[in-house]
Order: C-alpha cells, then sequence, then structure tokens
C-alpha cells in the first residue's frame, strides 16, 4: 500500500464529520453550543468511534461538556443523517483546551519580558 493511499477514507470522513458537527452545534438551542467551535475529529480505522474536539473562547469548559453530553444523542442521530456510510462512529466529546494552554503561555511570556 503506497503511503498516499493510507488513511485517505479516513482523511475525507474527518472534515465531513467536524463540518456536519460545527452546523448542527450552531442550530442548537443551546447557547454555550452555539458559540462553540469543533477543532479536530479523530475517527478510529474501523469508523466506530469519533472523537470530537470541541473548544469555547468563554472558557467555561465545565458548561460546554455537559451541555454536549446533553446533545450527544441529538447531535449523533444528525450525523447519521447526513453521512453516507454503512457505519456512523459513535460520537464522543472532548473540550480542547488549547486556546486555554496558548492564553496561559502568553501570560507567562508577558510577566518573563516585563520582568
Amino acid at each position: 500500500m503506497s503511503n498516499q493511499k493510507r488513511g485517505g477514507r479516513i482523511n475525507r470522513i474527518n472534515p465531513l464529520i467536524q463540518k456536519i458537527i460545527s452546523e448542527a452545534l450552531l442550530r442548537n438551542s443551546d447557547p454555550s453550543l452555539n458559540k462553540a467551535t469543533v477543532t479536530h475529529v479523530s475517527t478510529s480505522p474501523d469508523l466506530k468511534k469519533a472523537m470530537v474536539f470541541v473548544s469555547s473562547l468563554e472558557g467555561n469548559e465545565g458548561s460546554l461538556k455537559s451541555s454536549l453530553e446533553k446533545n450527544r444523542i441529538k447531535i449523533q442521530k444528525v450525523v447519521g443523517r447526513e453521512m453516507t456510510t454503512k457505519n456512523v462512529p459513535k460520537i464522543i466529546f472532548e473540550v480542547d483546551s488549547t486556546f486555554n494552554n496558548v492564553i496561559r503561555i502568553n501570560e507567562l511570556l508577558d510577566r518573563t519580558q516585563n520582568e
């Protein structure tokens, strides 16, 4: 198998899932989900699970996580309707704290420059 073809299917499915879930979050009635962004999707090779990393600029990770879990089945149904694959992966949400880490690193850098 050539390196170009390895992971080709997953590389097409991940952005599709990201687009579907992003649109579902925008249409959701929960205000904390309306402001959330899907940063990354990682689907298992057998298409049974998809880790969806979600971030919010508001920094309310606890309420974001609870809202995602509360609406997971509804979002899972939307993904199932819009995907054309035989199997639809189970969506597992994770809060992406990369943005908060970037802010923390910038604060530390500013502190060291001011000293």
